[in-house]
């Protein structure tokens, strides 16, 4: 650690942990670790949850620990887990004040704890911070847009505030748990995950009701897309919703309300529902309303299942909870 380095530790005063999750990601692993240890504000730890990994990627974590710059703390899972519950076990393993989300195939940015640290500094009521990203391919070459154009939230971060912030995530999930740092504090509203749940959507849907969370529209690190990535960004075409209509049954829309309903209960359980806004409580119970008529649309058909959609259009949820004009087609096939 350099004296620079101690003393913008010192300046931010709250131990920072990275939780990391790896699975067989010994190709992009290294250059990953050796960005993290190259921050000019040095997380205090690094929690490693290796998903059995069958390639070297223990071997480079082992390797990296005896020379890190920081406390390694390596997790070897006996059975897989998947990426979800893997990153719940990496979350409650960290000990420190503010938890960093680090995936194992991207590059961070020097300043990447430093600019997400900070506006958390600065606003105590914030549960969480996020940042854009540079896209890359698999041999890291820039693919020439950001991870904000990718998934729309370039032209609509101006309204990611209030009460906005969380219609634009009941729409989709527009975060990555690698762009993400939270505090600690919030961890136990937000674990155990629930089944169906990718960590990321479920953290900032939780913290956008009962708090907010807060952009950086820096871009902190490199988004690396290749064909192995469990979670990649994937576009669908027309004929790609059709033929997910047309499979989709009743029960898996059933099976989103039961989702939805998870983070009520949720908050409810953690006693925190009081502290939420109401009208963001509303906005839950709307989500939930929409994907109900959604639902016996699919036991509807022809003329019947038609004047079903226009009317659920004619509310404004499809424009508001859904892919709008795609879900719709969704519900008429």
């Amino acid at each position: 650690m350099t004296s620079q380095q101690k003393e913008k530790t010192l300046t931010v005063g709250q131990r920072v942990s990275v939780a990391m999750c790896t699975c067989d990601g010994a190709r992009f692993l290294p250059e990953q670790l050796q960005s993290i240890a190259s921050q000019t504000i040095l997380p205090n730890e690094l929690v490693v949850c290796d998903d059995v990994s069958t390639d070297n990627s223990v071997a480079i974590i082992e390797d990296f620990s005896r020379q890190a710059p920081f406390e390694v703390k390596l997790f070897r899972n006996g059975a897989r887990l998947g990426p979800a519950k893997n990153f719940g076990k990496a979350l409650r393993l960290c000990e420190s004040e503010i938890i960093f989300l680090s995936d194992q195939d991207d590059i961070w940015k020097s300043t990447k704890v430093e600019s997400l640290v900070g506006p958390l500094h600065r606003d105590p009521q914030a549960v969480y911070a996020f940042s854009n990203a540079e896209m890359i391919n698999e041999l890291g070459d820039p693919l020439g847009q950001t991870f904000w154009d990718e998934v729309g939230l370039s032209r609509s971060v101006n309204r990611f505030s209030g009460l906005g912030q969380l219609r634009l995530l009941l729409r989709e999930n527009l975060i990555a748990g690698a762009s993400m740092a939270f505090r600690a504090s919030f961890r136990e509203i937000v674990l155990p995950i629930p089944s169906g749940w990718m960590h990321d959507h479920w953290i900032v849907l939780l913290g956008s009701t009962w708090s907010h969370g807060i952009p950086v529209p820096e871009r902190l690190f490199k988004y690396r897309r290749h064909t192995s990535q469990v979670n990649g960004l994937r576009k669908k075409s027309l004929g790609h919703v059709v033929r997910e209509s047309i499979s989709t049954g009743q029960d898996a829309y059933f099976k989103k309300i039961e989702q939805f309903r998870e983070i009520q209960m949720r908050l409810d359980l953690a006693r925190v529902s009081a502290q939420c806004p109401q009208d963001r409580l509303e906005l839950l119970k709307q989500k939930e309303a929409h994907l109900l008529k959604r639902a016996t649309l699919r036991s509807a058909s022809g003329i019947s299942r038609a004047i079903g959609v226009l009317a659920e259009a004619s509310t404004g949820r499809y424009q508001l909870f859904s892919d709008s004009w795609l879900s719709i087609v969704r519900d008429l096939t």
